[in-house]
């Protein structure tokens, strides 16, 4: 009778083990999944937190839902996530909540948060410092570092810009409205006027929230050492045009295809003439250099070698001249050979094998906006003329994305 009743009690030990011990044994994931908890400053339930587990990323999602404010939690240990908080990657934050409290968000590691209209109002201490707050209220009231952005479906005002910074959604994503106009000027051949990729590149900066304005001074098989000479014809256009104004935020210069390794020391005469006198002429003007790509003129055989060596020829003076000079590079040859080896099945030249078709221009064009705006070229609504389909369009965002982000 004892034995039997020994192992009564361990059944029944082990089935509470089961039911109420999984938290223990599971670890703290399974514990937090679908678990509320009461948040509301008033301790009523009025404003609860579900918590639930992504499974396919192995993080967790904070959804909060009510009407009212949220407590102020003395430490961000008090909060009921804290055992997850680095965990946590997406927060949904419902209308209805009117207040963000005390360190309520301050442990999460997450860089950016949306609020819905009805919180007007946040503690200083609900996030870390560096994090943007996306606001869909038109005032919100906080003395905390974080950034608040105010959501604005079309552009700003230039008076309402001066009060507060703005966003809007594209793709699902938040995108900043830069209201501070930028004036960019291109210069170089016809691996830059091909399809006018100065105006593809505008037309892509523009989709994404910013006032810029490109111009471009381009003459085909020209070298940047007679643009920089004042007596060349184009040469004193570039003079012209600079000494015309002051206010040019970017100089962007294409080197004729092959002379920077051909005839590397034209190549930097032409670069450093070129940024003395946008030195000399312009407030605060910052040059670039756009690497071009590599080609086969004989569309042969062998095209895959001599197209990518070819671009990694070019790519290595471009880059020995960025490090002299300390200027950045437009990596448009780099995102060419890329999409040439992984989607080949998207022409990016001409008829010519040599200059490029209009998906190689508006894959420049990508580069070139990334490269200027440090914005995720993937969220543009902007897929040129209709003559590259949008699965195509999408995959040379993607390629873009990779070379602006190392990837």
């Amino acid at each position: 009778m004892k034995r039997k009743t020994i192992k009564l009690f361990i059944s029944l030990f082990s089935l509470v083990c089961l039911c109420g011990c999984s938290n223990k044994s599971d670890g703290v994931n399974k514990g937090f999944d679908n678990q509320t908890y009461d948040i509301s400053k008033s301790n009523d339930n009025s404003v609860t937190v579900t918590i639930n587990k992504i499974e396919e990323k192995g993080t967790f999602k904070l959804t909060l839902t009510g009407n009212g404010e949220t407590k102020d939690f003395s430490s961000e240990e008090k909060v009921p996530w804290f055992s997850i908080a680095r965990k946590v990657s997406e927060v949904e934050i419902n209308e209805g909540i009117t207040y963000l409290g005390n360190e309520i968000f301050n442990k999460l590691t997450l860089d950016s948060f949306i609020t819905p209209s009805s919180v007007v109002k946040i503690s200083s201490t609900s996030f870390k410092d560096d994090v943007k707050v996306y606001s869909y209220a038109s005032e919100v009231e906080s003395k905390g570092k974080f950034s608040i952005y105010y959501y604005k479906e079309n552009r700003p005002s230039d008076s309402e810009a001066k009060v507060n910074t703005y966003w809007r959604m594209v793709n699902d994503s938040p995108i900043v409205w830069v209201i501070a106009p930028i004036k960019a000027l291109f210069v170089g051949n016809s691996f830059t006027y091909y399809n006018d990729i100065p105006s593809l590149t505008q037309n892509i900066c523009r989709d994404l929230g910013y006032d810029i304005t490109i111009d471009s001074i381009t003459k085909g098989a020209h070298t940047l050492e007679k643009f920089a000479d004042k007596n060349d014809e184009f040469g004193s256009q570039v003079y012209a045009k600079l000494n015309s104004t002051n206010n040019y935020d970017y100089l962007i210069l294409q080197e004729q295809s092959t002379r920077s390794y051909e005839n590397y020391d034209s190549f930097k005469k032409g670069v450093t003439g070129l940024k003395n006198l946008s030195d000399s002429t312009q407030k605060n003007c910052e040059v670039r250099l756009y690497a071009t790509w590599g080609f086969d003129l004989d569309n042969s055989e062998n095209k895959k070698n001599v197209i990518t060596a070819m671009e990694a020829k070019v790519n290595e003076y471009y880059t020995k001249l960025s490090n002299e000079l300390n200027l950045k590079i437009h990596q448009v040859g780099k995102a060419f050979t890329k999409a040439f080896l992984e989607h080949n099945e998207i022409n990016l030249y001409h008829t010519d094998y040599r200059h490029p078709s209009y998906a190689g221009s508006y894959l420049s064009a990508l580069v070139h906006a990334g490269s200027l705006t440090g914005h995720d070229v993937r969220l543009t609504n902007f897929n040129g003329d209709g003559s590259i389909s949008e699965t195509d369009a999408n995959t040379l965002k993607e390629v873009a994305y990779s070379i602006l982000n190392n990837k």
